[in-house]
């Protein structure tokens, strides 16, 4: 039974519904799964789901608008805990015509304009992390466009604004005729999709529940 304290302290405890924060991958190919499922396991809860960028996520975590994340990568700091339930690849939307192959060295991105994703995103940081822990980092002045959703990437890799960085997930989903995959030179640039919780968190029940049937469903 929760005392009048504990409904003080803590704004989850007699929760019905769970805040979830996800960024736009886990968002779209993640989390609808997940709800339905929970909605046929514990229908006496609901699920209230913020699509966002990952550190979008992370702000919603610290700031208490939700009690659950899903993130593209992992955050910076020791107040958040983190569990992988997936992974996704990184690839290059490229126009069908583009004179580069199926591979594309880092000397051939650094004279392509890049379309990117905007700085907060996972997908941006973990392509730039992976080329800087290879020893080829993108060049700090390189012309990039910015677009706030991975189909708006894709969008402007076929308006001819450049090569983008996106999921290949994404990419098969909101594939366009004109656009084509192509991967950066090396080992497949691939990132780990993640549950993020406010360490040494008490969670409601709502929130105790979603986050069991991540655990129980992770893709790993």
């Amino acid at each position: 039974m929760t005392t009048p304290e504990q409904s003080t302290d803590d704004p989850y405890a007699e929760a019905t519904s769970v805040s979830v924060a996800a960024s736009s991958i886990p968002a779209e190919f993640l989390v609808p799964d997940l709800v339905e499922a929970f909605a046929q396991e514990q229908p006496e809860f609901d699920v209230d789901v913020v699509a966002t960028d990952s550190s979008g996520v992370f702000a919603a975590l610290r700031d208490g608008t939700a009690e659950v994340g899903l993130a593209g990568a992992e955050p910076d700091g020791d107040d958040l805990d983190t569990v992988v339930v997936g992974a996704d690849e990184i690839v290059l939307a490229v126009p069908r015509d583009h004179d580069a192959g199926d591979t594309l060295t880092v000397a051939q991105l650094a004279a392509t304009p890049l379309v990117e994703r905007e700085e907060g995103s996972g997908t941006r940081r973990s392509f730039t992390d992976a080329l800087a822990g290879r020893g080829t980092p993108l060049i700090t002045d390189q012309r990039w466009t910015i677009r706030d959703t991975n189909e708006g990437v894709i969008a402007a890799v076929a308006a001819g604004e450049g090569v983008g960085v996106v999921s290949a997930w994404a990419l098969e989903r909101h594939g366009r005729d004109g656009v084509r995959v192509a991967r950066v030179e090396g080992d497949p640039v691939e990132r780990c999709l993640y549950l993020v919780l406010r360490r040494d968190d008490t969670l409601g029940p709502a929130a105790t529940a979603f986050v069991t049937l991540v655990r129980e469903r992770a893709e790993v």
